[in-house]
């Protein structure tokens, strides 16, 4: 069986109870990923300022380094271990019922893949509800829930599977981060990593967050905002380093190997092969 990490916060005690008890549900032993906290990195980052006049530690929010760091050592988890795949679950996660058969070997797992991405898009926001640009199928999970290549930034980090290279190329990105996890993971227009992780998508996905739970990244991202003339000149960049990535996709959509899909969650697998 492949292990099962869960990144969870020491304060919300809530949550562990919750996700131990789906764990209980689907069969599932899960190992407990101590995540770091951001009010400890901003308290570290302001001694460091007043005392030494060092500048910030990171380039990216402290919330989003937070999480960052709690995925680092849940896959430096599976690289002490002798698996060759491992699940890592944030702790507002919510899974299907064949989740499990995921977990029971990785003969099933699509080649040249390192990352298996569960979930769904996030349903909030007007860009979450335009669907994702997929590569035709490369295969099926062990329950036929359907296998594709992503080509188009899917914002989300609860739910995915990862192998033993993908943690390695994950991990040396996170040493001097410019992006948040999911953007390193899956941010193809922004992310050498991603491009070379070679992302696959279940479909329909298995995997969706719990958006009761909230979120205890946000009011640092709210922080971190750009305002004005910054942010213009940064969402200027940002287009312009996009442009080749544009160009490819339609370029794929022009040669039909890639089609628009709606990436929304089901308990069950479909009838029929997506």
């Amino acid at each position: 069986m492949l292990p099962v990490f869960i990144i969870n916060l020491d304060r919300r005690p809530d949550r562990w109870a919750a996700m131990s008890a789906q764990m209980d549900r689907l069969g599932i032993e899960a190992v407990r990923i101590p995540a770091v906290d951001a009010r400890l990195l901003a308290a570290q980052e302001e001694w460091e300022r007043t005392t030494n006049g060092n500048p910030p530690f990171w380039r990216i929010n402290l919330g989003s380094a937070a999480n960052m760091l709690g995925h680092g050592r849940a896959m430096s988890e599976l690289l002490g271990s002798d698996a060759p795949a491992a699940l890592i679950l944030e702790d507002d996660a919510a899974l299907a019922p064949d989740t499990p058969s995921l977990l029971e070997s990785v003969d099933w797992w699509p080649s040249g893949a390192h990352v298996v991405r569960l979930e769904a898009s996030l349903p909030s926001g007007p860009r979450w509800r335009k669907a994702a640009p997929l590569w035709r199928s490369s295969g099926r999970t062990p329950s036929g829930r359907g296998l594709h290549r992503l080509e188009r930034w899917c914002s989300g980090s609860a739910a995915y599977l990862i192998d033993r290279r993908g943690a390695q190329i994950a991990l040396a990105a996170f040493a001097d981060p410019d992006h948040t996890v999911d953007q390193t993971l899956f941010d193809f227009r922004r992310s050498r990593v991603a491009r070379r992780l070679r992302t696959v998508q279940v479909l329909p996905a298995m995997a969706r967050q719990r958006e009761e739970d909230g979120s205890d990244q946000a009011s640092w991202r709210q922080a971190a905002e750009l305002r004005g003339r910054k942010r213009r000149v940064h969402r200027l960049r940002r287009n312009l380093r996009a442009l080749p990535y544009k160009a490819r996709v339609q370029a794929l959509f022009a040669l039909g190997m890639v089609r628009k899909v709606r990436i929304s969650y089901s308990d069950d697998p479909p009838e029929r092969p997506c």
